[in-house]
């Protein structure tokens, strides 16, 4: 059994061990939901187990786990670039990124590759990051962006 993740953040810095976590992870739309109720916000990533790597920078028997993202106590979600008539797409997070904002202290930005975007109005960060259930071989390899070198 692999040992499983179980981060939270609470400022800028907390939120960069979170993004760089979370890095090339995957999800699709219907992996997201916002509860305006309840001020929260949740998606389903499939994210790499690169803390197992001995070489960080090495794809080799790479695993993935299911991984839970919740951000609290948002007030408001607005995306760019993606169509909610495409829930099955997948999305690969390329950083978590926080801006000033001007309605809301903070703007968090969820940022994929392919320009896709989600933006989290709050007033603070309340975010967790908790792996569930269990780690397999990759499904899709994040080191096949590369290129080879001539």
């Amino acid at each position: 059994m692999t040992r499983k993740l179980k981060l939270r953040a609470e400022d800028h810095e907390d939120l960069a061990v979170i993004s760089a976590v979370l890095q090339d992870a995957r999800v699709s739309l219907r992996e997201m939901m916002f509860d305006p109720g309840e001020r929260r916000f949740m998606a389903a990533f499939a994210r790499y187990m690169r803390e197992l790597q001995e070489d960080p920078c090495s794809c080799e028997g790479l695993l993935e786990i299911p991984s839970a993202l919740t951000f609290e106590e948002v007030e408001k979600v607005l995306y760019r670039n993606l169509d909610p008539g495409e829930p099955e797409r997948e999305l690969v997070l390329l950083t978590i990124a926080t801006e000033p904002g001007r309605d809301h202290l903070l703007h968090i930005h969820l940022v994929f590759a392919g320009g896709a975007e989600i933006q989290l109005r709050t007033d603070r960060i309340v975010c967790r990051l908790e792996d569930f259930g269990e780690s397999c071989p990759c499904r899709v390899n994040p080191c096949d962006h590369f290129a080879e070198s001539a």
